[in-house]
């Protein structure tokens, strides 16, 4: 990379970016474009920084980039607890350890059975 280059990159690094408000010093290069690609298309969208918070208030209009796996079993046992709590008068408790007799039961009957 050339001194004419440099010093227009390092010009332009200076102070927070104006899409996602970390420091421009911070950004990498995939950060770099992405706010890029968003200040020209006028998106708004999360931010991708890698030395910033993932997270972003609600104030900016952004979601949260905060996920949390949950495993299709995960899926099937609220809903079967959720159903039971509903229908019943049982605890949440209760309610929980039912759900997963249940689907251990559903789970384990043969292919035959469950049509």
């Amino acid at each position: 990379m050339s001194a004419q280059s440099a010093a227009p990159l390092a010009a332009r690094s200076a102070g927070a970016c104006p899409v996602c408000r970390h420091e421009k010093a911070g950004h990498d290069a995939i950060a770099d474009r992405f706010c890029s690609a968003t200040a020209a298309g006028g998106f708004r969208r999360a931010c991708a920084c890698a030395a910033g918070s993932r997270e972003t208030t609600e104030e900016d209009g952004n979601m949260t980039s905060e996920l949390s796996f949950v495993s299709r079993y995960d899926q099937r046992l609220a809903l079967v607890r959720d159903v039971l709590a509903q229908d019943t008068g049982l605890t949440e408790a209760a309610c929980q350890a039912l759900a997963a007799r249940l689907l251990h039961v559903l789970d384990e009957a043969p292919e035959r059975l469950r049509r």
